[in-house]
């Protein structure tokens, strides 16, 4: 009887392991890629003919488009998204925007943690992947809703 447990146990200690594994390798990936994107645009524009015909053009452009196209977007993913928030009751656990509950963490810095769109996805439908002992409840949401939700959690800096 106790090499049955002996094994059940080794067989349970090996399945755990393996999932860990899994998960740092599905999570921790899209974490650890996201950085090494920027530092290699700018190791991109290295010869002198092609940096200083953009250079004067670029700043404009980005100025111009950050500030006129990207807080119109930010108001209807914020929109969009607050209606979720709204529905499911987020509010009640998670301060957003200053407001809501103490129980869950804070979400109005959720950007500045490095967590990659995918990573606040699955921890919106399904926490206890990330965390086996949390009290967040699973928020089976359609993928338009979870999208949503997870890009506009991303913008919070």
């Amino acid at each position: 009887m106790k090499a049955l447990k002996g094994k059940k146990g080794l067989t349970v200690l090996f399945a755990a392991l393996f999932l860990l594994t899994i998960s740092f390798g599905l999570y921790g990936c899209a974490k650890k890629l996201a950085p090494s994107k920027p530092a290699a645009q700018p190791a991109a524009p290295s010869t002198p003919a092609a940096t200083a015909v953009p250079a004067s053009k670029t700043p404009a452009k980005a100025a111009a488009g950050n500030t006129s196209a990207k807080p119109a977007v930010s108001k209807n993913l914020k929109a969009a998204a607050m209606k979720i928030i709204n529905a499911q009751g987020c509010a009640g656990c998670h301060i957003i925007n200053g407001k809501g509950g103490s129980i869950g963490p804070n979400l109005d810095k959720e950007g500045t943690k490095g967590h990659s769109i995918h990573w606040l996805e699955v921890q919106i439908n399904t926490p206890k992947v990330h965390s086996p002992n949390t009290m967040m409840p699973n928020h089976d949401l359609n993928p338009s809703q979870l999208k949503t939700l997870a890009e506009y959690l991303e913008s919070l800096k």
